[in-house]
């Protein structure tokens, strides 16, 4: 299936894609990919502390140098408090990014945003918790001589940006302002996250003025025979196709947690084995996966995507016990056909929510 996306990608899109927008128009709302050391350091911490979604060894020669660097490290105060504290308190996934983008540039490192925590910043952090991670996050930078360690691989991480330039020059940002009915008061930002293995996510921040920066944080899961990153388009497009569109969805299903909560309760018992297979470990994130995998559906529809690969990417749904996927993405294309009515999908929400209800009512079958 990622085969067939990229070659269709370079035989048609790459033709006329540029076309359609330009370059120049796109810079303004898309920032090129770059390597952000808030996400590197945030990484090799919850690395160091045994966390297992940031403990991947798809980049082994980067890896390598993590552990030559830090290994002495293991036991200090900073690991000790996320094992014994964080980890326990479910602080891990996309929550360990969120803090990433909420926190300044070290080397120092203090909230971006006050107050602090910012309500952008994900669950389950606290303000107690938060704070206490800074501060001890400030003094495993200094003692650990981190900054040696950021300056010794920025070669690495440049040449890891412009590799992956192919990838973000595929990607129709207009479409997300226009299919949401919502234009990001910012700009997107595409982040490599060569300590991530193979895992993404789609954080994003929103300050008191209004503006925000909608992330995707993307893993790095393959490398050439020099052992060093290469972002295929036909592996990383898909990815970063989906990550976009979390930071749309996330909190609609957050507004509407309540009308959601009976339903997405009854879906998830029915589905919790696989769905926890998949770091999925609640009716609300089942949710937002569901809204994105629909979404990323719709897109290669108004992209015109061949037949095959459309069918492929809805098996590979329903594969993952995302079973309603065929029907939810029948009610995105309602919505889309019926923009005079609902200007936007959080106007459709009420739609969504009788839309799983129904599927709640028939899960058994």
């Amino acid at each position: 299936m990622k085969q067939i996306i990229g070659l269709f990608f370079i035989l048609i899109t790459l033709s006329t894609y540029s076309q359609e927008r330009g370059n120049e128009k796109k810079e303004t709302i898309l920032k090129a990919p770059k390597v952000d050391i808030r996400v590197e350091l945030l990484s090799i911490v919850f690395r160091l502390a045994g966390s297992h979604e940031y403990s991947q060894n798809l980049f082994p020669k980067y890896v390598e140098s993590i552990e030559n660097h830090f290994e002495e490290f293991k036991s200090h105060d900073l690991i000790e408090y996320v094992k014994d504290e964080l980890l326990e308190d479910g602080i891990g996934f996309s929550a360990v990014m969120s803090m990433a983008i909420h926190i300044t540039d070290p080397p120092n490192l203090a909230p971006l945003l006050n107050p602090f925590p910012y309500k952008s910043l994900e669950e389950p952090w606290e303000k107690e918790s938060a704070i206490k991670f800074i501060k001890l996050l400030n003094e495993f930078y200094i003692e650990t001589d981190c900054e040696t360690f950021f300056n010794k691989n920025k070669a690495l991480y440049t040449t890891a940006s412009n590799r992956f330039k192919k990838v973000y020059q595929n990607l129709d940002v207009a479409w997300y302002q226009n299919f949401y009915g919502a234009k990001p008061k910012g700009a997107f930002s595409i982040i490599n996250g060569l300590g991530n293995g193979g895992a993404n996510y789609g954080p994003k921040i929103f300050s008191q003025n209004g503006n925000e920066v909608i992330y995707a944080i993307m893993g790095t899961w393959s490398v050439d025979s020099l052992s060093m990153p290469t972002y295929e388009i036909e592996e990383y497009f898909p990815t970063l196709l989906h990550e976009f569109n979390h930071s749309f969805v996330n909190h609609l299903v957050e507004k509407y947690h309540a009308e959601l909560q009976e339903s997405g309760t009854i879906i998830f018992e029915k589905v919790k084995d696989e769905m926890n297979k998949q770091a999925y470990g609640n009716w609300k994130t089942m949710y937002d996966e569901a809204l994105v995998r629909a979404s990323v559906i719709k897109y290669m529809k108004d992209h015109n995507y061949d037949k095959a690969t459309i069918k492929n990417e809805l098996n590979e749904q329903l594969s993952s016990s995302f079973l309603w996927t065929d029907e939810l993405v029948k009610e995105l294309e309602r919505y889309d056909n019926n923009r005079d009515k609902y200007p936007s999908l959080e106007s459709f929400m009420p739609e969504i929510v009788k839309f799983f209800n129904l599927t709640a009512a028939k899960i058994k079958t």
